[in-house]
């Protein structure tokens, strides 16, 4: 009787100890996920008092794009701006000034989406006496062939 006592003692013990084992495979088996910088969507850089002028292929200014403060993003290119003020020039026009309290820009920079009590502001030209415009978004296409120089 003792013998068998001793080897329910023993087989219990054992089964305990495998089931320490496998709980211990289960748990280093398991790969720890870690975050990639370039799948995170956090900024890169930020640029305060951010101007950016774009130019046509003869070196006219075609836009002036200025924001209290510009922040890039590498994951995907875009940009986010607050306060942006977008000026854009036409030859023989007056010039459009178009603020927002935030905006987007996609990653080839020939989009911008203001956002957030928009105000477009066009002076009297040729084309008529000029006026004002609001809105809460509003989506600007900028040249193409618009190259940004700082």
């Amino acid at each position: 009787m003792k013998q068998l006592e001793t080897f329910l003692y023993i087989s219990i013990l054992g089964l305990i100890g495998m089931f320490g084992i496998y709980l211990q495979s289960i748990l280093l088996e398991e790969e720890i996920e870690e975050e990639s910088i370039t799948e995170r969507h956090d900024p890169d850089y930020y640029i305060l008092n951010f101007i950016a002028t774009g130019l046509d292929k003869n070196g006219q200014r075609r836009y002036v794009l200025k924001a209290d403060r510009m922040a890039h993003f590498p994951d995907d290119g875009t940009a986010v701006f607050d306060r942006p003020h977008v000026i854009q020039y036409e030859e023989g026009l007056a010039p459009r000034h178009t603020y927002a309290d935030s905006g987007w820009m996609n990653a080839t920079g020939d989009e911008i989406i203001m956002t957030d009590n928009v105000k477009v502001v066009v002076e009297a030209d040729e084309r008529g006496p000029g006026g004002t415009l609001k809105s809460n978004r509003l989506r600007i296409l900028l040249d193409k062939e618009a190259q940004d120089s700082l």
